[in-house]
């Protein structure tokens, strides 16, 4: 199939933001709105110690420390809670640092990037080459600190390319879980790049930032099935979404809010905290919280998925009748994670239809990563979904010992569901990347990380 039949169709919001192709002449900078009122919940007097073990009883001294999706868990007041003898153990707070090049280039280039506001009221950055856009978010016009927050996320350090296994299970509400499929994903990164040995930008980059591909491997009658997500290196175009069905042996534009897979995850769920098309996102800073979360796991942990019906039993708790799975302390210590956190709504002209009224997500202070929590409401305000990701950090090849947090795994997520009580946990194993990857190919742009590798599937 030639690429010019996979063409990207209009889908939602695109009439909303028409004026997208011409944004570059139109940006002016502009103050903005005062900042929100911090969204937290209510702080429990209790001093948090390394050593310290949460459990069933003794929880709500520790409250503050948990995103909202965490509390509601532990409250039971939900369909989904937590099991009678979960045991959280908690480590120190372990450093995890940016990668130098990364901060190099923050050093060499932050200097030049400014925040212009688009004729549709979001926001978007001029100037940007590498490294962290804002190495001191809270510094200048408070209105915008959450802008400058999120577009540290949104642009940080994620390799050339990532590539990993990826098991999903699903968890009904009559506690029947089961392994539902098996992908493939990779994640490259082809502009604003801060890897040794990499250019800036890869040669026919086609103009993208980041793509992410997900090609599913089991169940045999969905084999093939492909999500393929290209987000434009110019911050006020729109990305383009592509799905691929084998059975219709049809190329289509995927639908943002659909269901991944048959998952409870959604294409804006994927990246662990910053959705797409962020220049039609409100976005507020919270303020400073700090979130208990599992960022240094267990490397033995993501050796193997678990089995058919659940997770690895050395690991998790099982997933059962309104009780969610959850980590045992075999799987690793928490510890406390300094944060900004940000709350997330479409702006009104692209609103409509979407997916989320609200996205609250904790940015983490010293690597910008998705801090393990992001909270998701319905168009009511009441809790739709809760997103936990655990992980540890992956020693990145020839580096003096640098480490990243990434997306494709080793990191396994989960998205409790309340509403429609459902839980999908997301178990990504072991990735490669950069140089570890071009064994299995991953490095091809063409069939990886542009329309082209969807027109070579139909082939």
């Amino acid at each position: 199939m030639l690429r010019s039949q996979i063409r990207p169709k209009p889908r939602e919001c695109r009439k909303a933001v028409l004026a997208a192709a011409t944004l570059g002449l139109l940006l002016t900078v502009v103050p903005g709105r005062p900042p929100a009122a911090a969204e937290t919940p209510p702080t429990v007097a209790t001093d948090f110690v390394p050593g310290t073990t949460i459990t069933a009883q003794n929880w709500a001294n520790y409250g503050q420390y948990m995103s909202e999706g965490l509390v509601a868990l532990f409250e039971g007041r939900q369909f989904w809670r937590k099991p009678a003898d979960i045991q959280i153990a908690v480590g120190p707070s372990i450093s995890t640092p940016l990668p130098k090049k990364y901060q190099d280039d923050t050093a060499k280039y932050a200097d030049s990037v400014r925040l212009v506001k688009t004729p549709d009221g979001g926001y978007v950055p001029v100037g940007y080459v590498a490294g962290l856009p804002f190495p001191h978010p809270l510094d200048g016009e408070r209105s915008l600190i959450g802008q400058r927050v999120f577009w540290d996320s949104y642009y940080r350090y994620q390799p050339r390319v990532q590539a990993a296994p990826n098991f999903t299970y699903s968890l009904d509400r009559f506690g029947n879980m089961t392994q539902n499929s098996e992908d493939r994903t990779v994640i490259s990164q082809l502009a604003f790049l801060s890897d040794i040995g990499m250019p800036q930008t890869i040669a026919d980059s086609g103009g993208y930032y980041a793509v992410k591909y997900y090609q599913e491997i089991a169940p045999e009658q969905d084999k093939y099935s492909t999500v393929l997500d290209l987000a434009p290196a110019d911050p006020t175009k729109l990305d383009e979404l592509y799905e691929y069905v084998p059975s219709l042996r049809r190329l289509s534009q995927a639908a943002r809010c659909a269901p991944l897979f048959g998952s409870d995850y959604l294409i804006d769920d994927e990246n662990y905290g910053p959705p797409g098309l962020p220049q039609l996102f409100q976005i507020d800073y919270l303020g400073a919280r700090k979130i208990l979360v599992l960022a240094h796991a267990n490397p033995a942990g993501f050796e193997l998925p678990g089995g058919p019906a659940q997770l690895d039993p050395n690991y998790y708790y099982p997933g059962a009748l309104a009780l969610t799975p959850f980590p045992k302390p075999m799987l690793g210590n928490w510890e406390l994670r300094d944060t900004y956190a940000l709350s997330l709504r479409r702006l009104a002209h692209a609103a409509a239809g979407y997916c989320y009224s609200r996205r609250v997500m904790y940015v983490d202070q010293q690597n910008y990563f998705g801090a393990g929590a992001v909270d998701l409401y319905d168009p009511s305000g009441r809790l739709f979904k809760a997103q936990f990701v655990f992980l540890y950090p992956v020693a990145i090849p020839g580096t003096d010992g640098d480490v990243a947090d990434l997306v494709a795994g080793p990191s396994v997520g989960f998205l409790v569901n309340f509403l429609d009580k459902h839980v999908t946990a997301s178990v990504g194993l072991a990735a490669c990347l950069n140089t570890t990857c071009a064994r299995g190919g991953y490095l091809d742009i063409h069939r990886y990380a542009s329309p082209d590798a969807l027109a070579r599937i139909v082939q």
